[in-house]
């Protein structure tokens, strides 16, 4: 089976929940994955092979943020219309490079602004895998809610990764006919590796560390983030990963506060190193219809280490799992505010100092993010696009 991807992001920048559903995809699966063009980020428009698929970069129409030039020329229909002829005689060469015909093909859009070029092409099949609200993204056009429900009422089949997307889908679609739920999560085997070499190997202070690992974005409850710092003056507050665009100056003001530290993104395969020195993991979002369909997988990878998470409850996934803080049970917990955070963080770290209490935590945490495994997620997945 030939399966065409149109992607939002690069095959090598994040290893996300794509690269990770192509990766398990089953034997007699054929993929060529389409990435969009990033400034300053290796664009390479030739097909190439990697990973064992096929790539290339294609110039589809892109949400540009702010209001520049850019932006205004994509604001124009006809800009659109006459970018995506371009895209679609790029992928269409492509396609005849690698001897894959559209009308016997598979074609997966998770990049909503690629569906006009993904239709053109006719394939046999065509489904939406939304995995974020993408129209709700900050500073996407007025027209981005228009291709999203396009997207939705175009698809054979549509895939969602958290409950509010479900809503999305099955509002516009008017049915809940051939709309799944299959949810983010973990590369458990790699993690549970990483964590028993790691045994006995952590830090041996008596520092909390309340750790955030992901996207530095405007997503991120910062006010939040320096209450709890200035509460708990002792406690680190680490934050990894990269800085998104429009948070300079949040980071900025967060990192004066003497006990919070930001370090740069790390490879995947660094991911449990990072996760295993801190004493709590911490999902600090805003509530926006943006982050209402976030079904994080950092959460997962948090709970796959034995860490147990703190979450503002900003969708029903972060929810799912949450519990009392100190109950004997509880390995997730959630937090309205920065006195709701430190109050549970306390209790995690204090539960951890307990030898038993600590292997009870880990034990319980790591229960959830089996059944989180990408090999059940993605073989999931593969059914659906098997059967559509």
């Amino acid at each position: 089976m030939n399966v065409v991807w149109f992607a939002e992001i690069k095959w090598e920048y994040l290893r996300t929940r794509k690269q990770q559903i192509v990766l398990r995809r089953p034997p007699g699966v054929d993929v060529v994955f389409f990435e969009p063009y990033v400034r300053g980020r290796g664009n390479r428009y030739d097909l190439r092979s990697v990973d064992g698929i096929r790539a290339a970069t294609v110039p589809f129409v892109k949400s540009v943020p702010g209001r520049g030039p850019l932006r205004a020329l994509l604001d124009s229909a006809p800009v659109r219309r006459a970018v995506d002829m371009v895209a679609t005689r790029r992928v269409r060469a492509h396609l005849d490079v690698a001897g894959i015909r559209p009308a016997d093909s598979v074609f997966v859009v998770s990049n909503i602004y690629a569906l006009h070029v993904a239709r053109a092409l006719e394939p046999r099949r065509l489904v939406y895998d939304c995995n974020d609200a993408h129209s709700d993204f900050p500073g996407a056009p007025e027209w981005a809610r228009a291709y999203r429900d396009e997207s939705f009422r175009a698809a054979d089949a549509v895939v969602v990764s958290a409950e509010r997307l479900r809503d999305d889908a099955v509002r516009v679609r008017g049915s809940q006919a051939r709309v799944h739920v299959i949810g983010n999560g973990v590369d458990f085997a790699a993690f549970r590796r990483a964590a028993d070499a790691a045994r006995g190997t952590a830090s041996s202070d008596d520092t909390v560390r309340v750790g955030y690992l992901g996207a530095i974005a405007p997503w991120l409850d910062f006010d939040l983030i320096a209450a709890a710092a200035r509460a708990r003056p002792r406690w680190s507050f680490d934050l990894v990963g990269p800085v998104l665009g429009g948070v300079e100056m949040d980071l900025a003001a967060l990192l004066t506060l003497g006990n919070v530290r930001h370090r740069p993104a790390v490879p995947h395969e660094r991911v449990p190193e990072v996760l295993l020195d801190f004493t709590v993991g911490m999902i600090p979002f805003r509530r926006t219809p943006l982050t209402a369909g976030v079904n994080p997988n950092k959460l997962y990878e948090y709970l796959a280490v034995g860490l147990p998470t703190v979450a503002t409850p900003f969708s029903p996934e972060t929810e799912h799992y949450a519990g009392r803080p100190g109950d004997a049970d509880t390995v997730v917990a959630t937090a309205k505010d920065a006195n709701e955070m430190v109050k549970a963080c306390e209790a995690f770290a204090a539960a951890r100092r307990q030898p038993g209490a600590r292997v009870g935590i880990s034990d319980r945490a790591v229960a959830i993010a089996a059944a989180h495994d990408w090999k059940t997620i993605a073989a999931q997945f593969w059914r659906v696009i098997g059967n559509v």
